[in-house]
């Protein structure tokens, strides 16, 4: 590879890991819906070692967010009753939660996700991050809309107090953890399969799950 070549090469790379990145840079009171939605050992790794991301993370943060871009830009005016900004809530006054859905209508806080095929039911991930986000604009409601290249498939979620509180204190877990620079336990699940965190080096525990799927693949 010539010297131009990789000049060219680094140069991409390093605009779609900055651009990646930019959902990460925050003090450690605030943390956002979609980090306390999953493992919060990913969430720490995202932020501590941001200038580690790969392309292949970038990658899966930008598909999604691009096609998020398009769909919002055409929606029919009104059809959202509020205008897509960061709406906050404090925890204990120690925390700020941030977060933004894609869309709020009705009684629904709307969430929109790419996918090859549909899964049978959303993961816990993402009916987490509904959670929070009925949560920020108080609505009792929320549908996780999947879209496909065989169309559009959606899932109801209702509202769970019990399970609001909980991620509350997931959300407090993670910035004390940041603040004190404490590695947060695994919470290995599906979601190993696509970390970058999940490598000996990082996360012994999401390593052994991954390569365990796959030796059983």
């Amino acid at each position: 590879m010539s010297s131009e070549e990789s000049r060219i090469l680094s140069a991409i790379e390093k605009a779609l890991v900055t651009e990646a990145s930019t959902d990460y840079v925050a003090s450690p009171d605030q943390v956002w819906v979609t980090e306390v939605s999953g493992c919060l050992r990913q969430a720490f790794y995202n932020r501590v070692m941001i200038r580690e991301k790969s392309v292949g993370a970038a990658y899966s943060i930008l598909r999604g967010r691009l096609l998020h871009e398009v769909v919002l830009r055409n929606i029919p005016l009104g059809e959202s009753e509020h205008k897509m900004e960061t709406r906050t809530v404090s925890l204990d006054g120690e925390v700020e939660l941030r977060g933004r859905a894609d869309l709020v209508a009705g009684q629904y806080v709307v969430d929109l996700k790419t996918s090859e095929r549909t899964p049978q039911e959303p993961p816990r991930e993402y009916v987490n991050q509904v959670q929070l986000y009925m949560l920020l604009y108080n609505k009792p409601k929320a549908m996780i809309v999947y879209i496909t290249k065989n169309g559009l498939r959606h899932f109801i979620v209702e509202r769970d107090e019990g399970l609001i509180e909980r991620l509350k204190r997931k959300a407090l877990e993670l910035s004390r953890a940041l603040k004190s620079n404490r590695l947060p336990g695994p919470e290995t699940g599906v979601w190993c399969k696509w970390c970058p965190w999940a490598t000996p080096d990082y996360c012994e525990e999401g390593a052994s799950l991954v390569g365990s799927r796959h030796g059983s693949e």
